[in-house]
């Protein structure tokens, strides 16, 4: 059974858990992220944490996101599955074995055209990087760095001792995924990422992810709520924001404990820390979560997890 809650962030950035997230977040140099991730993250973490090690573990349109690298480094497996994956960096594969494959099935969808098109403009200085990054020198160098960041900060933590885990990146969509045999996952990870998926759609999704998982599967995902009666769209980050009837609707989710939502996006809109440490790219367009940087949370994280 699927319980959740509103992801409360005042719980979140006073936790002890918090404290661990955000080192390895700044330590890695993983600061640049969604306005809201580090309290879903560090949600994601209390609970995974006390997952056995040996879990096969899916992380449902993971993307380029934290969490199968905070899970590696915990000593996970993870099998990202998403549809904007390529080739992966070299400090990737050198550190977590990471290859990509393709699901036959794939067919590309309209978001991962939004994905693509919500870089911006691609000046002389982005196009020249990138043949810099290109280069042996550079993949060599960004490896060695890469592995002594994330190193040193191991030795900081309770991991020193832990073996790294590994990932596997597969690009595909979690609305058909044939080739992945039912029940092959021990359990699913996600960081707001399925409320991205059409609504329309969102049934199908939901039960493909289900088949691919064991019946009694382990939970920590996040998502997008809101305190009003029903479901609505975000227009700026393309993505749903829950209602308490679709949570329990489409997701069979059960509530956790008593909340008042209204109350939890008020904290959110109250948070110093998450508006002071809000990341540039939100400033620098009109196209996101936060356009041009104004802080004005609209809809409220929701916890995903098992019972």
């Amino acid at each position: 059974m699927i319980g959740y809650e509103f992801i409360d962030p005042e719980e979140q950035l006073t936790s002890n858990d918090f404290c661990f997230v955000e080192s390895f977040l700044k330590e890695t140099g993983r600061t640049q992220l969604g306005w809201h991730y580090i309290t879903d993250l560090t949600w994601i973490y209390s609970r995974v944490n006390n997952w056995s090690r040996n879990l096969k573990i899916l992380d449902a349109g993971g993307g380029h996101g934290p969490v199968q690298f905070l899970l590696a480094e915990m000593g996970f497996h993870v099998t990202n599955i998403d549809m904007a994956l390529f080739e992966p960096p070299t400090a990737y594969c050198d550190r977590y074995q990471i290859n990509l494959k393709t699901l036959p099935s794939f067919k590309p969808t309209s978001y991962k055209e939004f994905i693509s098109t919500e870089k911006g403009n691609i000046s002389f200085g982005r196009v020249l990087k990138n043949l810099v990054k290109q280069t042996s020198l550079y993949k060599f160098c960004n490896s060695r760095y890469y592995t002594a960041s994330h190193s040193k900060w191991r030795s900081s933590t309770h991991l020193s001792d832990v073996s790294l885990g590994s990932i596997q990146w597969t690009i595909g969509n979690l609305c058909k995924m044939p080739e992945i045999p039912s029940g092959q996952f021990d359990a699913v990870v996600s960081l707001s990422a399925w409320e991205h998926i059409p609504y329309q759609d969102l049934d199908v999704a939901l039960a493909e992810i289900s088949r691919v998982l064991k019946p009694d599967s382990l939970w920590a995902v996040t998502t997008s709520g809101t305190e009003q009666p029903g479901t609505w769209w975000h227009d700026q980050s393309q993505s749903n924001c829950f209602s308490i009837s679709d949570l329990e609707k489409h997701f069979g989710a059960k509530k956790q404990r008593v909340q008042n939502p209204a109350e939890i996006l008020d904290k959110y809109r109250r948070c110093s820390y998450l508006k002071q440490n809000l990341a540039e790219f939100y400033k620098k367009s009109d196209k996101f979560g936060m356009p041009l940087g104004i802080w004005e949370p609209r809809y409220i994280p929701v916890g995903l997890s098992s019972l």
